[in-house]
């Protein structure tokens, strides 16, 4: 049987979805849904296979394919954190610890 996971959406991370769909929305219409959509693509991704993805700096990360970010998570039992949502273009040192 598969381990179901929970999933929880710490502050930050909900802040910087909601900061890149503003932006991405303003640009052009619509593309801040898609915006999230890619979003929810990955946690699925990540619920299905959490230790998929390479451990750095105390969080695995996923790096989204069509927008410069790379999303930030930990696993602690059946939870998944998403800690952050973070911009590839910030230094790489203010990823959250």
């Amino acid at each position: 049987m598969k381990e179901l996971f929970v999933i929880e959406i710490e502050e930050r991370a909900k802040i910087e979805i909601a900061d890149a769909y503003d932006f991405y929305e303003n640009r052009k219409k619509g593309l801040g849904e898609k915006f999230l959509k890619a979003v929810d693509g990955i946690i699925e991704y990540i619920k299905k296979a959490p230790e998929g993805f390479e451990e750095v700096r105390f969080h695995r990360q996923v790096p989204m394919k069509k927008f410069p970010y790379v999303i930030l998570y930990e696993k602690v039992g059946h939870t998944i954190f998403i800690d952050a949502v973070f911009h590839t273009s910030r230094n790489p040192l203010n990823k959250p610890k």
